[in-house]
């Protein structure tokens, strides 16, 4: 019925103007009604809202709030009190402890909706630095991984390498070999020390006395007729300096003295197999950390997907 009286209205109209014998640009947009257009298709995904948060480390009353929705294009937020927001991930500050009904409407081009109120618990609760890795995945290089200086030897932090694990940072499948770090014969430690021994370095700010999880995969290539093995084994070290260092030798230095963590991985299971490395470690009183990795191999060693995040 509603394609019928739509129907009658456009003839009508289209009578009207031609009696008067003009076309108006009015007369045009009565040409316009509600029939689908040609090869359209009903929208039958609709939005759904959805979102987390998290306190700010610094100030438990700001907290940052993360949009979960899905097919969603434009978001509203209501944090009581009049105040709202129309950013997807906002961040507000409460005017203290309490508990305070959060809603987001989340709405998609087509102008339909869905919304969702979550009451977000503030308290005052310790909440530990999750500090960025840089590079963490070697996809840019040698970047973010080298001393200022080394005195006696290099700060070129590893072999850069197209033969990195399969897996992706977040965790997903790349479904091939992503960039990695590597380590040789020539740019190793122990008993291979020379100044040209390559050591990978990155500074972070952690929160004090707290644990921390250091995560990161290697692999090492079973060794053939040609090559042999260290002496101790073909190893990967990874670990976490004490405090941050200018200087390479210095940092060296520290880390042999007493690092917060040592790992040494013996496990040899060729190029492509990966071995997974998930240790925790207490990070010092002024929370200002490193992760040092480097090898001690006959044979070629890989490192990929370097991360540092607080224990559960």
């Amino acid at each position: 019925m509603k394609n019928k009286i739509n129907i009658f209205r456009r003839v009508s109209v289209l009578s009207l103007c031609l009696i008067s014998g003009i076309v108006f640009n009015s007369c045009e947009s009565a040409f316009e009604f509600d029939l689908p257009e040609s090869n359209s298709q009903i929208d039958t995904v609709l939005p759904t809202a959805d979102f987390s948060y998290v306190p700010d480390p610094d100030n438990f009353k700001t907290i940052q709030f993360t949009d979960l929705s899905f097919q969603s294009t434009t978001y509203l937020w209501d944090f009581g009190g009049g105040a709202t927001s129309e950013l997807q991930d906002p961040i507000y500050t409460f005017a203290g402890e309490g508990t305070y009904p959060v809603t987001l409407t989340a709405s998609d081009a087509n102008g339909a909706s869905d919304m969702i109120t979550i009451d977000v618990e503030v308290v005052d609760v310790f909440v530990p630095i999750s500090p960025e890795i840089l590079n963490g995945d070697f996809s840019n290089g040698q970047n973010d991984w080298k001393f200022s200086s080394f005195s006696g030897g290099t700060t070129s932090p590893f072999n850069s390498s197209s033969d990195g694990s399969w897996i992706n940072y977040d965790g997903s499948d790349n479904g091939s070999k992503t960039p990695g770090a590597k380590w040789t014969m020539s740019t190793s430690a122990g008993v291979y020390l020379s100044s040209n021994t390559r050591y990978a370095y990155q500074e972070l700010i952690v929160s004090p006395n707290t644990e921390y999880v250091l995560e990161y995969l290697y692999a090492i290539k079973t060794p053939d007729e040609q090559s042999g093995v260290a002496d101790g084994g073909n190893r990967i070290i990874g670990g976490i300096i004490d405090g941050h260092f200018d200087d390479g030798a210095d940092g060296i230095a520290s880390y042999d003295a007493g690092p917060l963590l040592n790992h040494v991985g013996t496990e040899v299971l060729g190029k492509t197999v990966f071995t997974t490395v998930e240790l925790t470690f207490t990070s010092n009183a002024s929370g200002e950390i490193a992760i040092l990795i480097y090898g001690v191999t006959d044979v070629d060693a890989y490192v990929d997907n370097v991360k540092v995040y607080p224990a559960d």
